[in-house]
């Protein structure tokens, strides 16, 4: 259940852009100085912080985040073109301190290989998945938006890895609105995705980060702090 935690309109003509069409990514602002935000997150469950690191490597794209609340840890590296095809990510989740999952993926040109080991009891789930088009991995779900031309009523959708079962399911990614949240214009953005439903605000300007993510179903709300 607290797998599900984080993953993280206008009436206008919906763009829509598929994972068989060429999607123009952005990730020229992502400098080798590695940028760090750092969330503070509340719900009911427990409230926590929530930090993201990116840089720029030789190879591409790196991206660390950590979650931390009440009786769950996530831990999840991920590394990528600076196309935002992924090359390969590891995830590491604790909750109360038993029960584990450890999942590493790596990605070639056709194929993607999943292995999720889970604790207790040391049960493997293995994969591997025939690809054709972009697939994108778990560990790019805090940057995919802030990569993408965003603009009133823009979809987007994509082929994502679910590491839950090792298998495909459908992200979308769609902007419902613009608001100014503190003291940012920033657009409104419907992610659905294996964690279920969330909302963001991604800043327009400079390097479009997020702001703030609500997740309805589990009433989680997380703002930037710095």
């Amino acid at each position: 259940m607290k797998t599900k935690l984080y993953g993280a309109l206008l009436t206008l003509a919906t763009i829509t852009v598929h994972a068989t069409e060429a999607t123009s990514f952005n990730t020229s602002w992502i400098q080798a100085e590695p940028e760090v935000l750092t969330y503070r997150s509340k719900a009911g469950q427990g409230d926590g912080l929530y930090q993201v690191s990116t840089w720029r490597t030789d190879g591409g794209i790196e991206l660390y985040m950590n979650i931390i609340t009440t009786g769950f840890t996530k831990s999840v590296w991920g590394s990528m073109g600076s196309d935002m095809r992924p090359h390969q990510s590891t995830s590491r989740i604790t909750v109360q301190n038993q029960v584990t999952m450890k999942t590493d993926v790596s990605y070639k040109p056709s194929e993607l290989h999943v292995a999720t080991l889970m604790g207790p009891g040391n049960h493997v789930m293995e994969n591997t998945l025939s690809l054709t088009n972009l697939v994108l991995d778990f560990s790019q779900a805090p940057l995919v938006a802030r990569t993408l031309p965003l603009k009133p009523g823009a979809e987007f959708t994509f082929a994502s890895l679910n590491p839950q079962n090792n298998s495909l399911v459908p992200l979308t990614l769609r902007v419902i609105g613009e608001e100014t949240i503190a003291k940012t214009e920033s657009y409104k953005v419907e992610a659905n995705d294996f964690e279920g439903r969330s909302i963001y605000w991604i800043e327009k300007a400079g390097h479009h980060r997020v702001l703030r993510i609500e997740q309805p179903g589990t009433g989680r709300v997380t703002e930037l702090i710095q």
